[in-house]
């Protein structure tokens, strides 16, 4: 959906009183979480959206075409209660679940037209960082063109290891495994 013509004559003589939030859903198994940036819970007319208190982060979203795989990295500050460490806990809750960024615009508080979609993507991972300076969650999020360069089987590359889990060494060897000439025997149920 498009602003019309009088939504975008009303934002541009008010463009220096228009406040931009971004929200958030979460849509788990058992639960849909609705956060928005800011301080104050929002209310769209269906579902009323939690205040994210600046503690959500999303890094810049890499572009590199239409077609783009490269993943993308949100930062949660802060578990809520309907984000709680039991849904996280189970990963059939949150495992290929959607994630969607949008950007509304305010202008004292009231929406100013529908939102603008900025993100979409399907949750691949959600670790806990935890150190002396900072506790978050950082939630990696995939497009649907996330395994167009893979070769059947190419998730088991140290390459594509590397690419979901910088520093892992577990699949550095599987070259050399392959050019081996060693078999699994009797490891396939038959």
């Amino acid at each position: 959906m498009s602003r019309t013509p009088q939504q975008i004559a009303f934002l541009e003589a008010n463009r220096d009183r228009i406040e931009a939030r971004r929200t958030f859903q979460f849509d788990f198994r058992s639960v849909t979480v609705r956060a928005i940036e800011g301080s104050t819970p929002w209310p769209d007319g269906t579902h009323i959206w939690i205040p994210a208190l600046n503690v959500i982060q999303a890094e810049g979203i890499k572009a590199s075409g239409v077609m783009d795989a490269h993943p993308a990295r949100y930062r949660l500050g802060r578990v809520t209660p309907d984000l709680g460490l039991a849904v996280l806990s189970d990963e059939s809750e949150w495992r290929d679940r959607r994630l969607t960024q949008r950007l509304v615009l305010f202008l004292d508080g009231v929406a100013v037209g529908p939102a603008v979609h900025i993100h979409s993507g399907l949750i691949a991972d959600i670790r806990r960082r935890d150190s002396v300076s900072s506790d978050y969650l950082e939630v990696r999020v995939e497009g649907p063109f996330k395994d167009r360069n893979a070769a059947l089987l190419g998730k088991y590359t140290d390459r594509d290891q590397q690419m979901r889990s910088p520093g892992d060494r577990g699949c550095e060897y599987v070259a050399l495994y392959e050019s081996s000439g060693a078999e699994f025997v009797g490891w396939l149920p038959g």
